[in-house]
């Protein structure tokens, strides 16, 4: 059993670094646990993923979950381009270009499945 896991952890490295931004949900194969926060115009904006299925989206007072979540989730993730090494000026270019062009904050907390948490925060 534990083989298997092991197996099946390599597995998702290896895919993780060969395959980088194949799709939308594949920065999220590595993800144990995913937090995007995005404050725009004053409303908040939050993205959460949870391993293996929890999804959660909320704008405002509105919550999302199940497939639609997902689907916010996973464009979120692709969008971001997730990587321990990245810079969050560039995370911020990245949501100002594409979703949320007068964004005032972001807080993104990132949690591997080594359980090492990396956590990005800018504000304006």
């Amino acid at each position: 059993m534990m083989k298997w896991y092991v197996f099946s952890f390599v597995l998702v490295l290896v895919l993780g670094v060969c395959l980088p931004a194949q799709a939308a949900g594949t920065e999220l194969m590595t993800a144990f646990s995913l937090r995007v926060t995005v404050v725009e115009n004053g409303v908040e904006y939050e993205w959460e993923y949870d391993s293996p299925n929890h999804y959660e989206y909320e704008e405002g007072n509105q919550v999302i979950k199940g497939k639609e979540a997902k689907e916010k989730v996973e464009q979120m993730a692709g969008q971001l381009q997730l990587s321990e090494e990245t810079e969050v000026k560039d995370l911020v270019e990245r949501v100002k270009s594409s979703t949320h062009p007068n964004i005032e904050r972001l807080d993104i907390r990132f949690m591997n499945g080594e359980s090492k948490l990396f956590t990005w925060v800018w504000e304006e």
